[in-house]
């Protein structure tokens, strides 16, 4: 287990400096923000809770603030997540189960059909979810109530990292009731006790947040995206499009790692494992309420499933653990107890030497092996490009959904907006959310203007309003085009800057183009 786990480790320190995609970009950027005393939701919008912002803040001080720098991070979450899984399903079944479940989350956690080498906020539910779950089984056990008071905070924690935790949240707090009303040697006000501990708990860090985006002056704004625009969000889907959604993404995972049909394997081996008995109940819930977690909102994009893997590494654990001791107890069988060891060991190696063809794919062409025309590279040259043409206080805006722009530029944005998905979606924001937008941009005049010529920066509809592309027509006037990053193909960019980019002319293909503030337009500091 061990060897597996440095062989994990070693794959992603080489793609340890991978440059970051869009999710990691506003992370990161909202991360350097709050280390510089700006709190969320004042420079940068979105219908996420803070608590991954928190995160790559703390990474970022750690280890810098660099893509390297949040990757170790990761690295070490995604490792102590595995361990603990390891003592849990050791603590559930035995050893076997608990190795099987740490290799099996450290590896398919590094799946690049879910972009396991970015840092998801899914990875941090994870890694709370696992230490609640770890937390709770000493309060089984022990019937003390700091494993419940911990419990409660990190799986509060979780909700924080991603609103999706508080269905499992929900599950654990179900399940410790159940248990308690079950225990009638102990007595009804310890009991009673007991529940309201753990839910004060899980409440108490959404409160703490609260209470500072208070303090901060932008609640109003947390409020409105976290709760009023998240609501439309998840009401944009319609209900036909949910299985399609959900089909197509688990045959992407499923194709992709070989691991998840022991998780499936080991749904049906757990009710027939007599040493699972007492937990029976308490996994099958916990299964389903991973499950659950991907529903919300019917995208059922195939990151979310990355907070499904504790439960499938359990279960893979149980299936394995549990298939080997059923045929001990059969004298018939016995002989054939090695099989599901190697029946994984086989599968797993199998699925290290495809990882491992992909890693050094990753390693050695770069970010758009992985994310196709994406401009991931693009996005750190165009932003080195404005950190050397701009002072440390200059503002500048993306017309594009690229905030990782920000962050390797290290400037801070003219607009909140740093997505601008929310302007194109059919939800009743739609309109206001683009004239705020534009109203910011014009109040803080940017020095550069970077627009994206990609779809998927934008993921503009037949029906979206068009006003923001009526506005930056008449508004261009005022810039002038002084860069241009022109991806032609997966493996060849060309850039133009200055007085190339001005005899190039407006781009054409995927890419970027670049906009300086003309010298006879002030700033709002003029």
């Amino acid at each position: 287990m061990i060897a597996l786990l440095a062989l994990v480790a070693v794959a992603r320190l080489r793609l340890m400096n991978f440059p970051l995609e869009r999710d990691e970009g506003e992370y990161a950027y909202a991360g350097q923000l709050i280390l510089h005393g700006i709190p969320p939701y004042e420079l940068a919008y979105n219908m996420k809770f803070p608590g991954t912002y928190l995160g790559y803040a703390g990474f970022m001080g750690l280890f810098g603030e660099t893509p390297g720098g949040i990757h170790f991070g990761l690295l070490l979450m995604t490792t102590a997540t595995a361990l603990m899984l390891y003592w849990l399903g050791k603590k559930i079944l035995d050893e076997t189960a608990g190795v099987v479940a740490a290799v099996s989350y450290a590896v398919m956690a590094t799946s690049t059909a879910m972009f396991g080498y970015a840092a998801h906020a899914t990875h941090f539910c994870a890694f709370f979810v696992t230490g609640g779950l770890c937390l709770l089984w000493v309060a089984r056990k022990k019937r003390r109530l700091w494993p419940l008071f911990g419990a409660g905070i990190f799986f509060g924690t979780a909700i924080l990292m991603k609103q999706h935790a508080a269905i499992i949240a929900l599950w654990a707090g179900l399940a410790l009731l159940v248990a308690s009303l079950q225990k009638n040697e102990i007595s009804l006000p310890r009991r009673l006790l007991e529940v309201v501990a753990f839910s004060l708990s899980v409440l108490l860090p959404f409160g703490l947040c609260s209470t500072w985006l208070w303090y901060a002056g932008v609640f109003g704004h947390f409020w409105f995206w976290t709760m009023a625009y998240a609501h439309a969000y998840v009401a944009i889907i319609p209900f036909a499009d949910a299985v399609h959604n959900l089909s197509w993404s688990l045959h992407s995972i499923f194709s992709d790692c070989g691991l998840w049909w022991f998780a499936v394997a080991g749904l049906a081996v757990m009710w027939f494992d007599a040493r699972l008995r007492p937990a029976r109940f308490w996994l099958a819930g916990f299964a389903m309420a991973s499950g659950l977690v991907v529903a919300p909102g019917f995208y059922f994009r195939t990151h979310y499933f990355l907070l499904t893997l504790p439960a499938a590494a359990l279960l893979a654990g149980c299936a394995v653990s549990g298939s080997i001791a059923g045929l001990r107890q059969n004298e018939r069988a016995k002989k054939l107890r090695w099989f599901p060891g190697v029946a994984y060991a086989v599968v797993l190696t199998a699925v290290l030497f495809k990882f491992a063809d992909v890693s050094s794919v990753l390693a050695r062409v770069g970010g758009h092996a992985l994310y196709g025309m994406e401009p991931v590279v693009e996005s750190q040259v165009v932003a080195a490009f404005i950190r050397a043409q701009s002072s440390p206080a200059a503002r500048i805006a993306v017309l594009g959904s690229e905030p990782q722009i920000y962050f390797y530029a290290r400037r801070h944005s003219a607009t909140g907006y740093i997505y601008v998905y929310a302007l194109m979606e059919p939800q009743p924001f739609a309109l206001k959310m683009q004239h705020e937008m534009i109203s910011e941009i014009e109040t803080n005049a940017p020095e550069f203007v970077v627009v994206s010529n990609i779809g998927s920066s934008w993921q503009r509809r037949p029906d979206s309003v068009p006003d923001i592309f009526n506005w930056w027509s008449s508004y261009q006037k005022n810039y002038e085009l002084c860069g241009i990053a022109e991806v032609l193909s997966l493996l060849e960019t060309k850039y133009y800057w200055n007085e190339d980019a001005a005899h190039h002319g407006p781009l054409q293909n995927v890419g970027f183009e670049v906009y300086r503030r003309k010298a006879d337009f002030p700033s709002r500091h003029d």
